[in-house]
């Protein structure tokens, strides 16, 4: 049997478990049947807040939507493709950008999920992870690197080999979001610097290309996942400055103020 084959059977498997593991009992925090990368990311940032919004409803902000309008854009002029003809495509001598592809992996006990923004394929190799962020400042926060490092466990356990593997974090200018050729200019760039760890400005953003090392990801994902496995408390973040600005400041009785 292919290798891509054989990962596909893999993966519908989990989807099997995940149909399974809904009608019965649930060993994760909020009844969630797997752990999404993305929630991973934000419990650094703040995992009370995490839990506020499993708690209380996501709650809408300006900052958020344009987020999704931002990520929508990236994803004009690309083709959809089944789950079986991608697989085939990323296993061709040829680069493959596959967007939003949902990634399911085991890692120990639990399921991971996760849909990072692109991954660029060759030959059957996960060459970078592109995850694109849409703020005013350019730094690379740690949780951006968190969410993309966890894409690269998940690429890992599903059956790829992630010794080539790279993550891109592209901080662009939120007035960017309706540039369909952002994500040109990125590839291109990070094709220029030949794949190499770097900080690359370009036009509107900076693209923080870093290697992927499993041993670093899974030191932050181990963590977080003692919250969904409900074996310690949310931490809250000591940043007073976040919680003047979140969403969930009048539910919350944890607040950090000066």
């Amino acid at each position: 049997m292919s290798k891509w084959k054989r990962q596909l059977e893999e993966y519908d498997d989990l989807l099997e478990e995940i149909t399974k593991i809904k009608k019965g009992k649930r060993e994760l925090k909020f009844e969630r049947t797997t752990i999404r990368a993305s929630d991973v990311a934000k419990q650094y940032y703040c995992e009370k807040k995490v839990e506020m919004e499993y708690i209380h409803g996501e709650i809408e902000t300006e900052v958020k939507n344009l987020g999704t309008e931002a990520h929508e854009n990236l994803l004009e002029g690309s083709e959809e493709a089944t789950r079986e003809k991608l697989w085939q495509d990323i296993y061709q001598e040829k680069p493959v950008l596959a967007q939003e592809i949902l990634l399911l992996a085991k890692y120990k006990d639990i399921i991971l999920s996760g849909k990072p923004d692109s991954v660029l394929f060759y030959n059957g190799y996960p060459l970078v992870v592109f995850e694109y962020k849409f703020s005013k400042s350019r730094k690379d926060y740690l949780t951006y690197h968190v969410q993309a490092r966890t894409y690269g466990i998940l690429l890992r356990n599903m059956g790829f080999d992630t010794s080539k593997l790279l993550y891109a974090i592209v901080v662009a200018d939120r007035r960017s979001k309706g540039d369909t050729k952002l994500t040109e200019r990125v590839i291109e760039s990070v094709s220029e610097n030949e794949f190499k760890e770097a900080v690359i400005p370009i036009e509107n953003a900076v693209i923080y290309l870093r290697k992927f090392n499993s041993e670093e990801a899974e030191l932050s994902l181990d963590w977080a996942i003692e919250f969904w496995k409900d074996q310690r408390e949310a931490t809250q973040t000591m940043n007073p400055n976040k919680c003047r600005t979140c969403e969930y400041r009048e539910e919350c009785r944890l607040l950090i103020f000066e």
